[in-house]
């Protein structure tokens, strides 16, 4: 078993917060009352992917308990990627969306009888990226579906999906872990790794850390966090930093910004309380009021850029330009404040 398999086979069997989810629908197969569609509901990192490819073993397993067995000639099959009553449907590489006649072809596949007598067993994942088109080629075999098929979607965006899609499913909604034992769980496959970085921009999903991480979450951080600092500059090239922040990983940098700006504010309005002036030395009193309720502005703007970019509705460049020439004009007042006092 590789890396990957290895991880994803650790992930889908012993994730602490995919637990309540495994067990359901173990205990779901083991009573003969597994619905014909599962919904599986929850931020991007959690692991749905993993947990959709752990319940079609279970339910393709020849003698499943807990968990699927792991021997019998099933569960041989799906670790060798070659099991015939097994299909996954998703977003191809040169794709923005699940291709309608992927979901046709898959339709079509399961009319068929299975081949080794059991569950027919789909995964969509993710099903939030069908267009209108898949949904309703779908929607006749959620209303109506062959003997012994199991249809297993995954979905980031609920919204996205048509109600009627969704009304025919069973939930599994998947709650992202506390941090501690989000940290804790990443500890243990990396004790290397500073984990806190790559899980705050992953919006506390273990797994989205991880790729995260694979993907340069530390050298972003180390970018990121010298970003405040050369904003504050007159002669800083804004334009130039925000290309920047669109060409890699903006949701992340949007996220980081938001987390900066939290953090900002939180020790801001204590140090107002407290009538402490180390958060923001040399400001009056009023000054730091004024850089707090920027603060909040840039905090609304960044949240709303995270929320367009989620609806694929943002023209990310000007996204950036505009929300960094406001973090740029609220860090160079607070400059300026400085210098007048």
């Amino acid at each position: 078993m590789n890396a990957a398999e290895l991880l994803r086979h650790r992930l889908a069997t012993a994730a602490p917060w995919l637990a309540a989810a495994r067990e359901r629908v173990a205990q779901a197969i083991a009573c003969g009352r597994l619905a014909h569609a599962l919904l599986l509901q929850g931020q991007s990192g959690l692991g749905k992917a993993a947990l959709a490819d752990w319940i079609a073993r279970l339910a393709l397993c020849e003698t499943p308990g807990a968990g699927p067995c792991g021997t019998c000639t099933s569960c041989r099959l799906h670790e060798a990627g070659t099991h015939p009553d097994l299909r996954r449907v998703g977003i191809a590489e040169d794709k923005k969306l699940v291709a309608v006649d992927d979901i046709r072809e898959l339709i079509a596949a399961l009319t068929l009888k299975s081949y080794r007598g059991g569950r027919k067993v789909a995964i969509i994942d993710p099903a939030d990226a069908m267009n209108a088109s898949g949904a309703n080629a779908l929607l006749k075999t959620l209303e109506e579906p062959s003997a012994g098929t199991l249809l297993v979607l995954t979905v980031s965006r609920p919204e996205r999906l048509p109600a009627t899609i969704a009304s025919r499913c069973q939930r599994i909604k998947l709650a992202r872990p506390e941090r501690a034992a989000a940290l804790a769980w990443l500890g243990v496959l990396d004790p290397v790794t500073d984990w806190q970085g790559p899980l705050a921009l992953a919006n506390g999903a273990p797994v989205g850390a991880l790729a995260l991480a694979a993907a340069g979450a530390a050298e972003l951080e180390r970018e990121m966090a010298e970003l405040p600092g050369i904003l504050s500059r007159p002669d800083a090239d804004v334009v130039a930093l925000a290309e920047r922040c669109q060409q890699q990983l903006p949701a992340e940098r949007l996220r980081w910004i938001e987390n900066w700006v939290t953090e900002r504010i939180r020790r801001g309005l204590t140090a107002v309380v407290a009538g402490h002036t180390t958060v923001t030395p040399g400001l009056p009193a009023t000054a730091r009021r004024r850089h707090i309720q920027g603060l909040y502005r840039i905090l609304d703007e960044a949240r709303d850029g995270q929320g367009a970019l989620l609806r694929g509705s943002a023209n990310v460049a000007l996204l950036f330009e505009h929300l960094l020439w406001t973090l740029a004009r609220e860090l160079r007042s607070v400059r300026a404040e400085r210098a007048r006092g």
